[in-house]
């Protein structure tokens, strides 16, 4: 189990998409703890609500492979 803190690109196919809709969890089988905002502010346990915007940090636990993978959708 790792922990990454993956940047997301505006040409991310889950820009604008909740939490919920994301398949985040049901597709990579990680949890998302945090996301960074630019401004440095940081959202602890984000709700299923909580969208996935352009330039976010999204804070990422599970395993290696899969983080991998999700970083090649937040950041194509």
């Amino acid at each position: 189990i790792q922990m990454e803190e993956i940047p997301v690109d505006s040409s991310s196919e889950l820009t604008n998409l909740p939490l919920k809709d994301s398949g985040i969890r049901q597709n990579y089988n990680l949890i998302i703890i945090a996301i960074k905002k630019p401004d440095g502010s940081m959202l602890f346990n984000p709700s299923f609500e909580t969208a996935i915007m352009p330039e976010d940090t999204v804070i990422a636990v599970g395993e290696a492979v899969n983080l991998q993978k999700l970083e090649k959708v937040l950041n194509p």
